[in-house]
């Protein structure tokens, strides 16, 4: 019996995922690619650059046979970039013929993979709207996304700090360094990422202390390093290269604060990353909560498992590990039966708690996490000689629920319970 309640608990979630999202993968589809711009100083008289690193999934987009090449499958599209100032005149624009390769054509392989596309372009100072769009050629879809930057000039001030980029691998060949970035800001796949910027210093001022923070989401310092540039040598474009250790970071997102300073001038750059599901509905900070909320789809031996990291950030981690495990699409981004669970546990919470229960306690918010919305709810508040009850039918799972407010402060209780059944599903 154990055993079927844990898979019907499954079903369900899949069963109610897939009717609701049917109109939310139609909308995913849209989004075809993601970009980051980054500003750096330029020689260009008094323009600067601007690095354009466009990340193409490979799964979102159609290949067919190369007519040149064995083994080698295309996929064609039409980038266009356009720029546009504070007042919505256009500024810049291109369009550019590009083109994935890829000699594998497996699903599995084309959802895991992804290219990146560099573009640079060369603006004045000022802010700016940018606007990528990409249009397949074969499939005729297309698909645009609009980011602001603001364009700096590097050289106004005694010292000045360029964008920070996160990059996700770094390599080299035949002495050159190679610098990947990471385009989604999403670095819970990485062991170690790294920070790369320039410190732009303009004249022989004393030194320049760099010093780089980490903080998560409740503003704690979880890292910290400090470097600088001599007073009397040092060259104008003073790269830094800072490497940084996930392991132990906690999931959630995060803000980065770079920040370079003498006696005379101070300058900062700021950026955001995420380590995880940077979707995840709940702050990550209260991981014991958070398992125990598992109960109604995980077994007892998974729970235990979880509670019994010996720090909060190794909790986490196999946490986040459970649900990806759960996962039916794990090429994708979506986790599908999490997203479900956790809307259902929402509204439980919101429509079932009482003044000393949170909802997802109680029997209600229980069977509507299992269950989901009933077929029909049939409300007795005030019939006479009777305590408030409801009943919930489920009609395509041929279920009844009965709940009695036993004690007329909004507490309704099982009739018949069904906490032995659900809890934990399976115990081997």
């Amino acid at each position: 019996m154990k055993k079927m309640s844990y898979v019907l608990i499954l079903a369900l979630l899949l069963g109610t995922v897939y009717r609701l999202d049917a109109q939310d993968n139609n909308q995913e589809k849209k989004k075809m690619f993601d970009f980051e711009a980054l500003n750096f100083y330029s020689p260009e008289g008094t323009k600067s650059r601007v690095d354009i690193y466009i990340e193409i999934p490979l799964g979102n987009f159609e290949f067919k046979k190369s007519k040149d090449e064995k083994n080698k499958y295309v996929s064609e599209f039409d980038l266009t970039v356009d720029v546009f100032d504070l007042t919505g005149a256009r500024v810049y624009d291109n369009v550019s013929k590009e083109e994935l390769t890829t000699s594998q054509t497996k699903s599995e392989y084309l959802q895991g993979s992804s290219q990146i596309i560099p573009k640079n372009l060369f603006l004045p100072p000022g802010n700016y709207k940018i606007k990528l769009s990409v249009y397949e050629t074969d499939t005729k879809r297309t698909s645009e996304i609009e980011k602001e930057i603001t364009v700096r000039d590097f050289t106004a001030q005694p010292f000045a700090l360029s964008d920070v980029m996160l990059v996700s691998k770094l390599s080299e060949t035949n002495g050159k360094k190679i610098i990947t970035p990471s385009v989604s800001n999403e670095v819970g796949s990485l062991d170690t990422f790294a920070l790369f910027f320039y410190v732009y210093k303009n004249n022989t001022d004393p030194g320049i202390d760099v010093s780089c923070k980490i903080y998560d989401a409740d503003k704690k310092e979880v890292y910290t390093t400090m470097d600088n540039v001599a007073s009397t040598v040092g060259s104008f474009q003073n790269q830094f290269i800072f490497p940084v250790s996930t392991a132990g970071l906690n999931y959630g997102k995060f803000e980065v604060e770079v920040t370079a300073t003498n006696a005379q001038h101070t300058d900062k750059s700021i950026i955001h990353f995420s380590l995880g599901n940077a979707d995840f509905p709940f702050s990550l900070n209260n991981i014991d909560e958070l398992i125990d909320q598992l109960q109604y789809i995980a077994k007892e031996k998974e729970i235990d498992h979880m509670k019994e990291g010996k720090t909060d950030a190794e909790k986490q981690k196999r946490f986040m590990e459970f649900w990806k495990s759960k996962d039916p699409n794990p090429a994708t981004k979506k986790n599908e039966v999490m997203d479900e669970y956790y809307r259902r546990l929402f509204y439980a919470n919101k429509h079932f708690g009482t003044t000393y229960t949170n909802g997802w306690r109680t029997d209600m918010g229980m069977v509507f996490i299992i269950f989901g919305a009933p077929s029909n709810v049939d409300k007795h508040p005030y019939d006479m000689d009777t305590k408030p009850y409801e009943v919930w039918d489920y009609y395509d799972i041929n279920k009844e629920f009965v709940f009695v407010d036993n004690d007329g402060f909004g507490d309704y209780r099982l009739v018949t319970p069904i906490w032995d059944t659900f809890r934990y599903g399976p115990q081997n």
